[in-house]
């Protein structure tokens, strides 16, 4: 009985060798699912999202595209998002390829796209939405960086000096609200440098200074917050006092126009505590200048009723002699 069981069950001539052949038939076909999986992993590249955007496949460029967007970290963000609104603006979906836009320039303001990339097309998109994002993305930073300045952030130097490049950006040169931002943000800048350079450096514990001290610079002495044209519901000072010296031009001096830019920081009895000049007109009539404002006297600045420090730039501006 159990001979007979034992011959009933054993397998068939050749089955043996039918298994062997499903199984390398089953792994050939893994092999080839994995091979597929690998080459389809393997065109996740800028290069081949590049490539299809180049052949016209812009949908299977986005494709690719979000999904190098969504790894961690992307491979290239800017180009990444570059190649996006490309793909967007060839699409017709100029209101997506607008908010890309606008997302790269929070992150950096400066960008344009090399124009050996972008069609002229392209480029004026980029240059319409800059002229409009810029602006706001402008009085943003400098937000950031007088903050910085009000709670004596090292860093506020910095940020300042950023923001000047940034207001050199061609695409804000006509920007009506930023017309005094860039002389206040420079004035901010060089303030904050002051007070950097009038902290004292000492020495690490244990170690004594390898050279004889140096005379400390002169503190700068900034208590209160200082306010400027660029801050809301702040009432700007009103000049009770301020005389300008005459100007006696040469005879060469008397035929050409010059301009520059006086700064004022004003206190809150409306006295003026310190003045500069970074951009001048005519060296000797500079210092005068400098000199009579200095005994200029203003209505303070007011926020909510309260007397408060102001930054002021008042612009000269030195004109020919009529005949």
């Amino acid at each position: 009985m159990n001979s007979r069981f034992k011959r009933d069950s054993a397998p068939p001539p050749g089955a043996t060798m039918s298994v062997k052949k499903i199984a390398r038939a089953v792994l050939f076909c893994l092999g080839v699912t994995a091979g597929v999986h690998t080459a389809i992993a393997s065109d996740d590249t800028l290069e081949h999202a590049k490539s299809l955007y180049a052949s016209a496949a812009y949908d299977e460029a986005l494709v690719v595209l979000d999904k190098l967007e969504e790894a961690s970290p992307p491979e290239d963000p800017t180009s990444i998002a570059q190649y996006r609104v490309f793909c967007l603006l060839a699409l017709e979906r100029r209101d997506e390829a607008r908010k890309g836009i606008d997302r790269m320039l929070r992150d950096r303001p400066l960008y344009v796209p090399p124009e050996t990339e972008a069609s002229p097309r392209i480029l004026s998109v980029f240059r319409e939405v800059r002229r409009q994002t810029l602006p706001k993305i402008a009085l943003e930073r400098y937000g950031f960086a007088k903050a910085a300045f009000d709670r004596k952030d090292s860093s506020a130097a910095q940020q300042f000096d950023d923001l000047v490049t940034l207001l050199n950006d061609p695409d804000l040169k006509d920007a009506p609200a930023l017309s005094d931002l860039k002389e206040v943000a420079s004035a901010f800048r060089d303030l904050a440098k002051s007070l950097t350079a009038a902290v004292p450096q000492l020495p690490a514990p244990g170690r004594e200074p390898v050279s004889a001290p140096q005379p400390a610079a002169p503190a700068v002495d900034v208590p209160d917050i200082i306010y400027t044209a660029a801050d809301p519901d702040v009432t700007p000072p009103v000049a009770k006092s301020q005389p300008m010296p005459p100007w006696r031009p040469t005879a060469r001096e008397a035929t050409q126009e010059y301009r520059g830019a006086l700064r004022l920081l004003i206190d809150q009895s409306g006295a003026v505590l310190s003045v500069s000049m970074p951009a001048g007109t005519r060296p000797a009539y500079d210092s005068q200048l400098m000199k009579a404002a200095r005994n200029w006297t203003f209505m303070p600045a007011q926020k909510q009723g309260r007397p408060v420090r102001y930054l002021k730039v008042v612009q000269i501006q030195l004109k020919p002699t009529s005949p």
